[in-house]
């Protein structure tokens, strides 16, 4: 290997296709809601306005979740859980916080696939003999990310997987992106970050030493002149020449 000995990706919209924006991802959430339904339901809640409910969730979860990010905070669903179940006037105690949390994130075909290549790049990648990994802000706790990445045929990939619902801190905090330096006990100037926005993937990285790759996504343009990636690619198979030219470059990460 060269100079470069580890890619550290982002999840959501840079290897799957999770159409943040789109009606899909609203769809997505309500079916979740509905799910959470179900399972205080079975727990013995009375729930007359289900539709309500559903919409309420979708909106708090969202909310919350953008907020967290906004101050660069982690939390995981059963937080949500906890401030959301009182407001609907039912429990919270951690058997409800935790029937609930779960439901929301229960295994389901939820129509999300893979961004084009993603298998096949990062099978490239392992072989080529990069460390590679994941640094992802999500608010699923970490044995359920775990259980999506393996559902999605990506965990065994990723030996070094940082979570903000884990680590309590979110993209661009600089203490998620030494966590994953940490873990892959190696120096900023030899690991590539790829992620979809400029702040929180582009300027996060970068702000530790790492060399950082913009992913584009086509429905959701990231322009900001502050904020120079180093390298933007449209899909994942572009990655590997970026790579190389990274290699052999005269410039150095930004710190």
């Amino acid at each position: 290997m060269g100079k470069i000995n580890a890619v550290l990706f982002d999840l959501g919209d840079t290897l799957v296709d999770l159409g943040e924006g789109r009606p899909d991802y609203a769809a997505r959430l309500i079916a979740r809601g509905e799910r959470v339904c179900t399972a205080l339901t079975a727990l013995g809640a009375t729930i007359t306005d289900r539709a309500g409910f559903v919409a309420a969730l979708a909106h708090e979860s969202e909310t919350l979740y953008q907020a967290a990010v906004a101050e660069q905070r982690g939390l995981d669903i059963y937080d949500v859980m906890r401030v959301f179940l009182p407001q609907m006037g039912l429990p919270a105690d951690e058997a409800w916080v935790a029937a609930a949390g779960d439901a929301f994130y229960e295994p389901t075909a939820d129509g999300t696939d893979l961004r084009t290549g993603a298998i096949e790049l990062l099978t490239a990648l392992r072989a080529r003999g990069y460390r590679l990994g994941v640094i992802s802000n999500t608010l699923q706790p970490g044995p359920l990310m775990d259980r999506t990445l393996a559902r999605r045929g990506l965990l065994a990939f990723f030996p070094v997987r940082i979570y903000s619902s884990e680590v309590r801190v979110a993209k661009p905090h600089p203490a998620i992106f030494r966590a994953g330096l940490v873990a892959l006990g190696l120096p900023a100037a030899q690991v590539v970050y790829v992620g979809d926005r400029l702040r929180a993937d582009v300027a996060g990285a970068q702000g530790v030493g790492m060399w950082a790759v913009l992913i584009e996504v086509a429905h959701r343009a990231e322009d900001d002149p502050t904020i120079i990636p180093h390298a933007r690619i449209r899909e994942l198979p572009e990655l590997p020449d970026v790579l190389h030219r990274l290699e052999f470059a005269e410039i150095k990460p930004v710190v």
